[in-house]
């Protein structure tokens, strides 16, 4: 077919162990797709980044001049402009150059079908449970703080445009453009797929620089496990899921718990 007439297109990553070990990386169903280099991938990246600041910082200027001054309104609308726009590149830059979009961002279904979904979710249900409770225990000052401002957020009047952003905007922009889009691009460079896991990890936890050193440790656990999701599955859909249902979860603890009353006390 056309799309695997280009050289390193039909090109296989089965991972999970050293050739000459089939039973290990038959396991492993991620294929990567892509013309992109690894350069061009990482600056666009970046150029879409700073092209959905650019949009935030207009909206936000839109709404101030339209008598909206709530913080919340603008910061969540900022966010929500800025999440469209990146998407909108990242899903243009994944067809432009004669790939299959679906194919070079793995928006197919998981290998494994319906039951991935749930042991990738059940998986870091337990064992990122665990590490946010560690965490809190060692710095509950910098777990509360990483928490404040979605707790102001999600209990003021744009309650419904902040879980729009957070559980819909966030997961589907931030794994189509790092994992789904930057990904594949890194792993059929120098860097390998290994490479790929840790730099596509260590580029979205930049996108959260505003957290406590916990926080970004947390942040960056969480990228190696989605990008692990995502290789054993062979679907970004199965992180993107992943990805929704831990911040609603997030939201859902916000809640539960008044976070700046705790701070407080």
């Amino acid at each position: 077919s056309r799309a695997m007439g280009h050289g390193f297109q039909g090109e296989w990553f089965m991972m999970g162990g050293m050739p000459g070990s089939p039973d290990l990386t038959s396991r492993m169903a991620y294929r990567v797709y892509t013309r992109w280099a690894w350069w061009a991938a990482a600056v666009f990246v970046g150029a879409s980044l700073l092209a959905s600041m650019v949009a935030a910082n207009l909206v936000m200027s839109a709404l101030a001049d339209a008598g909206i001054f709530a913080m919340q309104w603008q910061v969540l609308g900022a966010l929500a402009v800025s999440q469209v726009v990146s998407v909108v590149l990242i899903l243009w830059a994944a067809g432009w150059r004669g790939d299959r979009r679906g194919a070079l961002l793995a928006l197919g279904p998981p290998v494994q079908g319906v039951r991935a979904y749930w042991w990738a979710y059940l998986a870091m249900a337990v064992l990122f449970g665990a590490i946010s409770a560690l965490l809190w225990f060692i710095d509950p000052k910098g777990a509360m703080g990483d928490l404040t401002v979605y707790s102001g957020l999600i209990r003021s009047d744009a309650w419904w445009l902040a879980v729009l952003v957070i559980v819909v905007g966030a997961p589907v922009m931030e794994e189509l453009m790092f994992r789904g889009f930057l990904f594949p691009a890194l792993a059929r460079g120098p860097f390998g797929v290994v490479g790929a896991v840790l730099t596509t990890s260590a580029a979205w936890s930049a996108l959260h620089a505003g957290y406590s050193v916990m926080g970004l440790l947390e942040v960056f656990a969480i990228g190696l496990y989605f990008a692990y999701v995502l290789v054993r599955t062979g679907s970004l859909r199965v992180p993107m899921f992943c990805h929704a249902a831990y911040n609603a979860s997030a939201l859902v603890l916000l809640l539960l718990v008044d976070i700046p009353a705790a701070a407080a006390g």
